[in-house]
């Protein structure tokens, strides 16, 4: 044999002495056989296969639930996004801010005594056409949701007054303005302006210095909120209204209560000596006088006024009547003193009443005529309209009143009671009866007064009276037109 044969044959003998070393032993004391061998071969196998299929087959099955359930889910959200575009959302059918809005307003109107205003088509200039009227609904909407609203307040800017700031706003209906450094807010505002001839005295400016005023009290006639009410009153010798009644601030009655403000106390038409406002006897009894404030602020009770304002030169000059207990007083004394000197007074009757008094001619001199004194006249005087001619002429007049020179009659020295002026604590309680009478148990309204170019006494009335109804009180100079 040659080499490589020799190679083949070691290496075959080496190799079975190996397996047989590596052989285990049965319990008889032989060797496993090579076919126990094939067998534990082919079970390794057959267990390495079966994991490797457990293995698989689970991460397949993972596999097969993670594309399933995201499949599900995805078809979950198609159906979601196909229903939601498939069928519209529900309609709104409410509008909050508006609604809001209309039962605010509804709310107002049936708590005010104003007049609910009902819009209408308005033509400027006369026209053969008739337009047509705007019907409203005023009925109120009742659905099953009932929102509930807080008061809500609004804020604009205005025209300013006095120290040149002044605001329209806190909601509608309400007017918020300052003049001469009183703030006025209010709904309900009645503008009292004394038109006596005072107010014209040329130490207080003339009539240019009373025009001022007049423009003023126009400023504050714009500077009312549209949604309010107002009134102007003016007072002298009576008071008088430009409205019967509060009226909306808007555009035609604005021009309607300057124009009507704008005649007084010009030349031919001084102080005021008739008006429109009586008391009706309501508050106290008072016959005439000068700066009648109360009747102009009989006017503003009687109209229902929240906010009143008051301008004049100087306290109301009030007449009040004789009281009964006074009036028997006087003649009472008159009685006594005639039961006493009734001889005196027959003895002296006897005497002079049969002959005839001692007359004489006297010469009576012409007198030229006097046209209207122009200017004003004073405080609580008729104005002047002049006297005619008088030609020159005789008289037959009596030379003495006792007749022959018996003396005068004898006449009782008591003297009839005087009428005398309201005290401030009358005028107040005057006031008072007016507010129980036509407010009944709603607050009275809140008097702001002005004192123009006003002397010690006025001043302290109209503070008094403003201290009283919660009010502010100032006393100026001139007041500025802006």
């Amino acid at each position: 044999m040659n080499d490589d044969t020799n190679v083949q044959m070691e290496e075959d003998a080496a190799r079975a002495r190996g397996l047989n070393a590596s052989m285990p032993e049965t319990t008889g004391g032989g060797y496993v056989s090579l076919a126990e061998l094939g067998f534990l071969k082919l079970a390794r196998q057959r267990r390495k296969l079966l994991s490797v299929a457990f293995i698989t087959g689970g991460i397949g099955l993972a596999l097969a639930l993670l594309i399933f359930g995201g499949y599900v889910i995805m078809s979950m959200q198609i159906e979601e996004r196909t229903v939601f575009t498939s069928t519209p959302p529900p309609r709104r059918t409410y509008e909050p801010r508006k609604l809001e809005h209309t039962v605010k307003l509804q709310k107002r109107q049936r708590s005010s005594s104003r007049l609910t205003i009902v819009p209408r088509l308005v033509a400027m200039k006369k026209t053969s056409t008739v337009l047509p009227e705007i019907k409203t609904n005023p009925k109120v909407i009742h659905t099953s949701f009932q929102p509930k609203f807080k008061p809500v307040s609004g804020q604009g800017f205005g025209v300013g007054l006095g120290d040149g700031n002044g605001v329209s706003g806190f909601g509608p209906g309400v007017s918020r303005f300052n003049i001469s450094g009183i703030p006025v807010i209010g709904e309900k505002i009645a503008i009292l302006v004394d038109t006596s001839t005072s107010m014209v005295e040329e130490d207080k400016g003339g009539v240019s210095g009373y025009m001022r005023v007049k423009q003023r009290v126009n400023q504050v006639v714009d500077a009312l909120a549209d949604g309010s009410t107002f009134n102007v009153v003016v007072f002298a010798d009576a008071a008088d209204a430009c409205f019967e009644k509060l009226v909306i601030a808007n555009m035609r009655n604005r021009k309607k209560a300057k124009e009507y403000l704008m005649p007084f106390n010009t030349e031919g038409n001084w102080g005021l000596a008739t008006g429109n406002v009586h008391a009706n006897g309501k508050g106290l009894p008072a016959k005439g006088g000068t700066t009648r404030l109360d009747l102009a602020l009989t006017a503003a009770f009687q109209q229902g006024a929240d906010t009143v304002l008051v301008i004049s030169d100087g306290a109301p000059r009030v007449l009040k009547g004789i009281s009964p207990d006074e009036m028997r007083a006087y003649r009472n004394k008159k009685a006594e003193w005639e039961s006493k000197n009734q001889a005196k007074v027959q003895s002296w009757d006897e005497k002079n009443n049969g002959a005839p008094a001692k007359m004489v001619k006297v010469w009576v001199p012409p007198k030229p005529a006097r046209p209207p004194r122009k200017g004003p006249p004073k405080e609580g005087q008729a104005p002047d309209h002049g006297t005619p001619a008088v030609p020159g002429h005789w008289e037959w007049r009596s030379a003495s009143a006792g007749g022959h020179g018996g003396g005068a009659r004898p006449q009782c020295p008591v003297k009839p009671p005087k009428e005398r002026y309201w005290t401030l604590t009358e005028f107040l309680k005057h006031l008072r009866l007016l507010h129980e009478y036509y407010y009944k148990s709603k607050k009275p309204p809140t008097i702001h007064c002005i004192g123009y170019r006003i002397d010690k006494e006025g001043g302290c009335f109209l503070k008094a009276v403003a201290k009283k109804y919660k009010g502010k009180y100032r006393r100026v100079k001139t007041l500025e037109v802006k």
